[in-house]
């Protein structure tokens, strides 16, 4: 099965950095599997490429109308965009985002045919703990709670333990292969569907290598290693 990579280019670059990384990129990439960038909102129309699929860092809870600044999952639509990034620490951290909210963004990118990636993890408390797969149980089924399951197909789910992101603290293949499993057996069980599941979390061309052959993990989320086309086209290029 071909990978899904996802690269989250977070609020980086100016605009007039744009082009000179996507024609980095494209003279880089070589691959057969799925390749996602997720730039800033501003900059999705410059990145409109059948080299690669285009994603959104964050889409709003409404429709579209009179919401001042929010950008709805049928405007993302007509821009080209194929995935959302839901619920992702970063928003949780900083906007005090949860899993209420994260559920009815998930509902918008379903009904306006966009595919989320739901971005959940444990803490380093809740790994001390060890409250893992309680902690991914629990956020798993808020986010999807009373979606029609006929739509959901399409959803991934992002492992980014929060312990590891930024850190350079990575689990091993091992502890990932088997969370993402269990992520999808949760979804198994509870929806009778099949899900892809990929891993973020300190990704990098040095440790890539190691977490390519694990049997459950269908790709991969990277932040900071995807600022740099070259160092982003070297770890789509081993995957």
């Amino acid at each position: 099965m071909n990978k899904l990579i996802v690269g989250n280019l977070k609020s980086n670059m100016m605009m007039e950095e744009v082009g000179n990384y996507i024609y980095k990129l494209n003279a880089s990439i070589e691959t057969d599997n799925e390749v996602v960038i997720c730039p800033s909102l501003v900059h999705i129309p410059f990145f409109i490429n059948e080299n690669y699929k285009i994603g959104a860092q964050d889409v709003s809870i409404y429709e579209s109308g009179a919401y001042t600044g929010e950008v709805s999952a049928e405007q993302l639509k007509s821009c080209n965009v194929s995935y959302v990034i839901v619920g992702h620490d970063e928003r949780r951290r900083f906007l005090k985002e949860n899993d209420e909210i994260a559920n009815k963004k998930v509902k918008q990118c379903l009904e306006n045919g966009l595919a989320p990636i739901i971005c959940i993890g444990e803490t380093k408390e809740e790994k001390i703990m060890m409250q893992t797969e309680s902690a991914i149980r629990r956020h798993l089924l808020d986010v999807l709670m009373d979606i029609d399951k006929e739509i959901m197909d399409n959803i991934v789910v992002a492992y980014e333990p929060i312990w590891s992101i930024g850190t350079g603290i990575v689990p091993t293949a091992g502890e990932i292969d088997e969370i993402a499993l269990f992520i999808k057996d949760i979804v198994k069980s509870a929806y009778k569907i099949d899900i892809r599941v990929i891993y973020g979390g300190s990704i990098d061309s040095h440790n890539i290598d190691k977490f390519i052959k694990a049997e459950n993990i269908d790709g991969f989320l990277m932040g900071s290693s995807s600022y740099n086309p070259i160092e982003f086209a070297k770890i789509i290029n081993k995957i």
